[in-house]
């Protein structure tokens, strides 16, 4: 496990919970994962980056804060899925 966090949505006033580790991939050798997961109207909403992050090819910086600028921005619009 590299991080986590959570966060109150700026949209619905939900909390999501953020996930960063990196894994051994049987194919494609080192991974990270950047995940986001919260509740809402009973559904459960999930969002997995994965992104290749091995020795010889090691994840950018700029890249990552792409990345964790697409994790942080998922939220729910409660206009847009209505329970």
């Amino acid at each position: 496990m590299v991080a986590v966090s959570e966060r109150w949505s700026g949209k619905g006033g939900i909390e999501v919970y953020e996930f960063e580790y990196k894994i051994d991939s049987s194919r494609g050798g080192m991974k990270r994962i950047f995940a986001a997961a919260f509740v809402s109207s009973n559904k459960l909403y999930l969002l997995n980056i994965a992104h290749s992050d091995g020795l010889e090819n090691p994840l950018a910086p700029e890249r990552r804060n792409s990345l964790l600028e697409v994790l942080h921005s998922f939220d729910i619009d409660q206009h847009q899925y209505p329970s």
